[in-house]
């Protein structure tokens, strides 16, 4: 692609666009805001006076039919990824979308296919893995720090009792595991390297929301690794995730998407080491990485490969949750 910027198209303004994503395009040394669309016109007037982009479009399929945009963000409800990506593949654009890509594995699949199809490249905007925290992490694992990994944890919880919010509404694909659990199966299947080779899952569905509103899954992968999600939308505010292996134990006990000064604790018998790391935002490093995708060729950080299985565990997790 012969151009030196990358015009973006955002479709819809949720709350995350508007605090974290749409800054990073506009912070971006490779991306142009260039279009909003909302069919909400208020909502629209509202982002268009704070974002500034150089187009406004009251509905999304005009967004897409912009032949200046080259990409698009998706930050739609669950339920509405896989309509939308089709439809923005289909147009030619590139597209990063908001996590969980899709609300199946079977949507995930069409989606990359229709992507290879229409030569447009596709990216699940999961930010955290672009932090040069989740990397150590990884490094230090790799390196062997703490010896043989056989138990990893992670938790992902705050309370939610708004009926009318969109995570607790089953018809656009709500639920506590889409939208938390599914850091705590990406960061697990991360660090272990390889699938799950069984899951046995628990959780609770409300009885209003007829969402999932808590998950618990264990996971057992190769060489007797063993691995626990926990999440819930009933449960004080935790995000942390620890790995625990023969000779120590890692603690990573801060959000997902944290940047500053961030510490990660090593324990090894008697010694407890802290290894501070300087985060970045995010959502900076991922909207510039993308960027890089489409303008220089470089492969997406977040591969569909990986999409497609974090999508088959929260299939297997949600069949056990709501069949019991």
């Amino acid at each position: 692609m012969d151009k030196k910027l990358v015009n973006w198209g955002v479709l819809g303004c949720a709350a995350i666009a508007d605090t974290a994503v749409i800054p990073a395009i506009k912070a971006s040394n490779n991306g142009n805001l260039y279009a909003l669309s909302s069919r909400n016109k208020e909502k629209l007037d509202q982002f268009v006076q704070k974002h500034k982009p150089v187009k406004a479009y009251e509905s999304y399929d005009e967004l897409l039919d912009d032949p200046d945009i080259h990409a698009v963000y998706i930050p739609l409800p669950n339920g509405l990824h896989y309509e939308w990506v089709l439809k923005a593949a289909q147009k030619k654009k590139h597209i990063l979308c908001e996590k969980p890509l899709g609300i199946s594995a079977k949507e995930v699949e069409e989606m990359a296919r229709v992507c290879k199809e229409n030569n447009v490249l596709l990216m699940e905007a999961f930010a955290y893995r672009h932090s040069p925290l989740t990397l150590k992490v990884k490094s230090l694992v790799d390196e062997g720090v703490v010896g043989k990994v056989n138990f990893i944890e992670s938790h992902f919880s705050f309370i939610l009792k708004d009926l009318n919010n969109v995570r607790l509404i089953k018809e656009v694909g709500g639920g506590c595991t889409y939208d938390l659990g599914c850091y705590n199966i990406n960061i697990i299947r991360y660090i272990a390297g390889s699938e799950p080779i069984s899951v046995f899952a628990t959780g609770d569905v409300g009885e209003q929301s007829g969402v999932d509103e808590s998950s618990c899954a264990l996971m057992e992968f190769k060489d007797g690794l063993r691995a626990v999600s926990d999440c819930s939308f009933r449960c004080i505010d935790r995000s942390e995730y620890t790995i625990m292996g023969d000779e120590g134990i890692i603690s990573v006990p801060v959000q997902f998407n944290t940047k500053g000064d961030v510490k990660i604790i090593v324990k090894k018998k008697d010694k407890v080491e802290e290894i501070h790391v300087d985060c970045p935002d995010n959502y900076l490093l991922e909207v510039e990485q993308f960027g890089r995708c489409i303008l220089e060729g470089e492969e997406p950080l977040v591969s569909l490969e990986d999409s497609y299985n974090n999508a088959k565990v929260i299939d297997m997790i949600l069949e056990q949750v709501f069949s019991r």
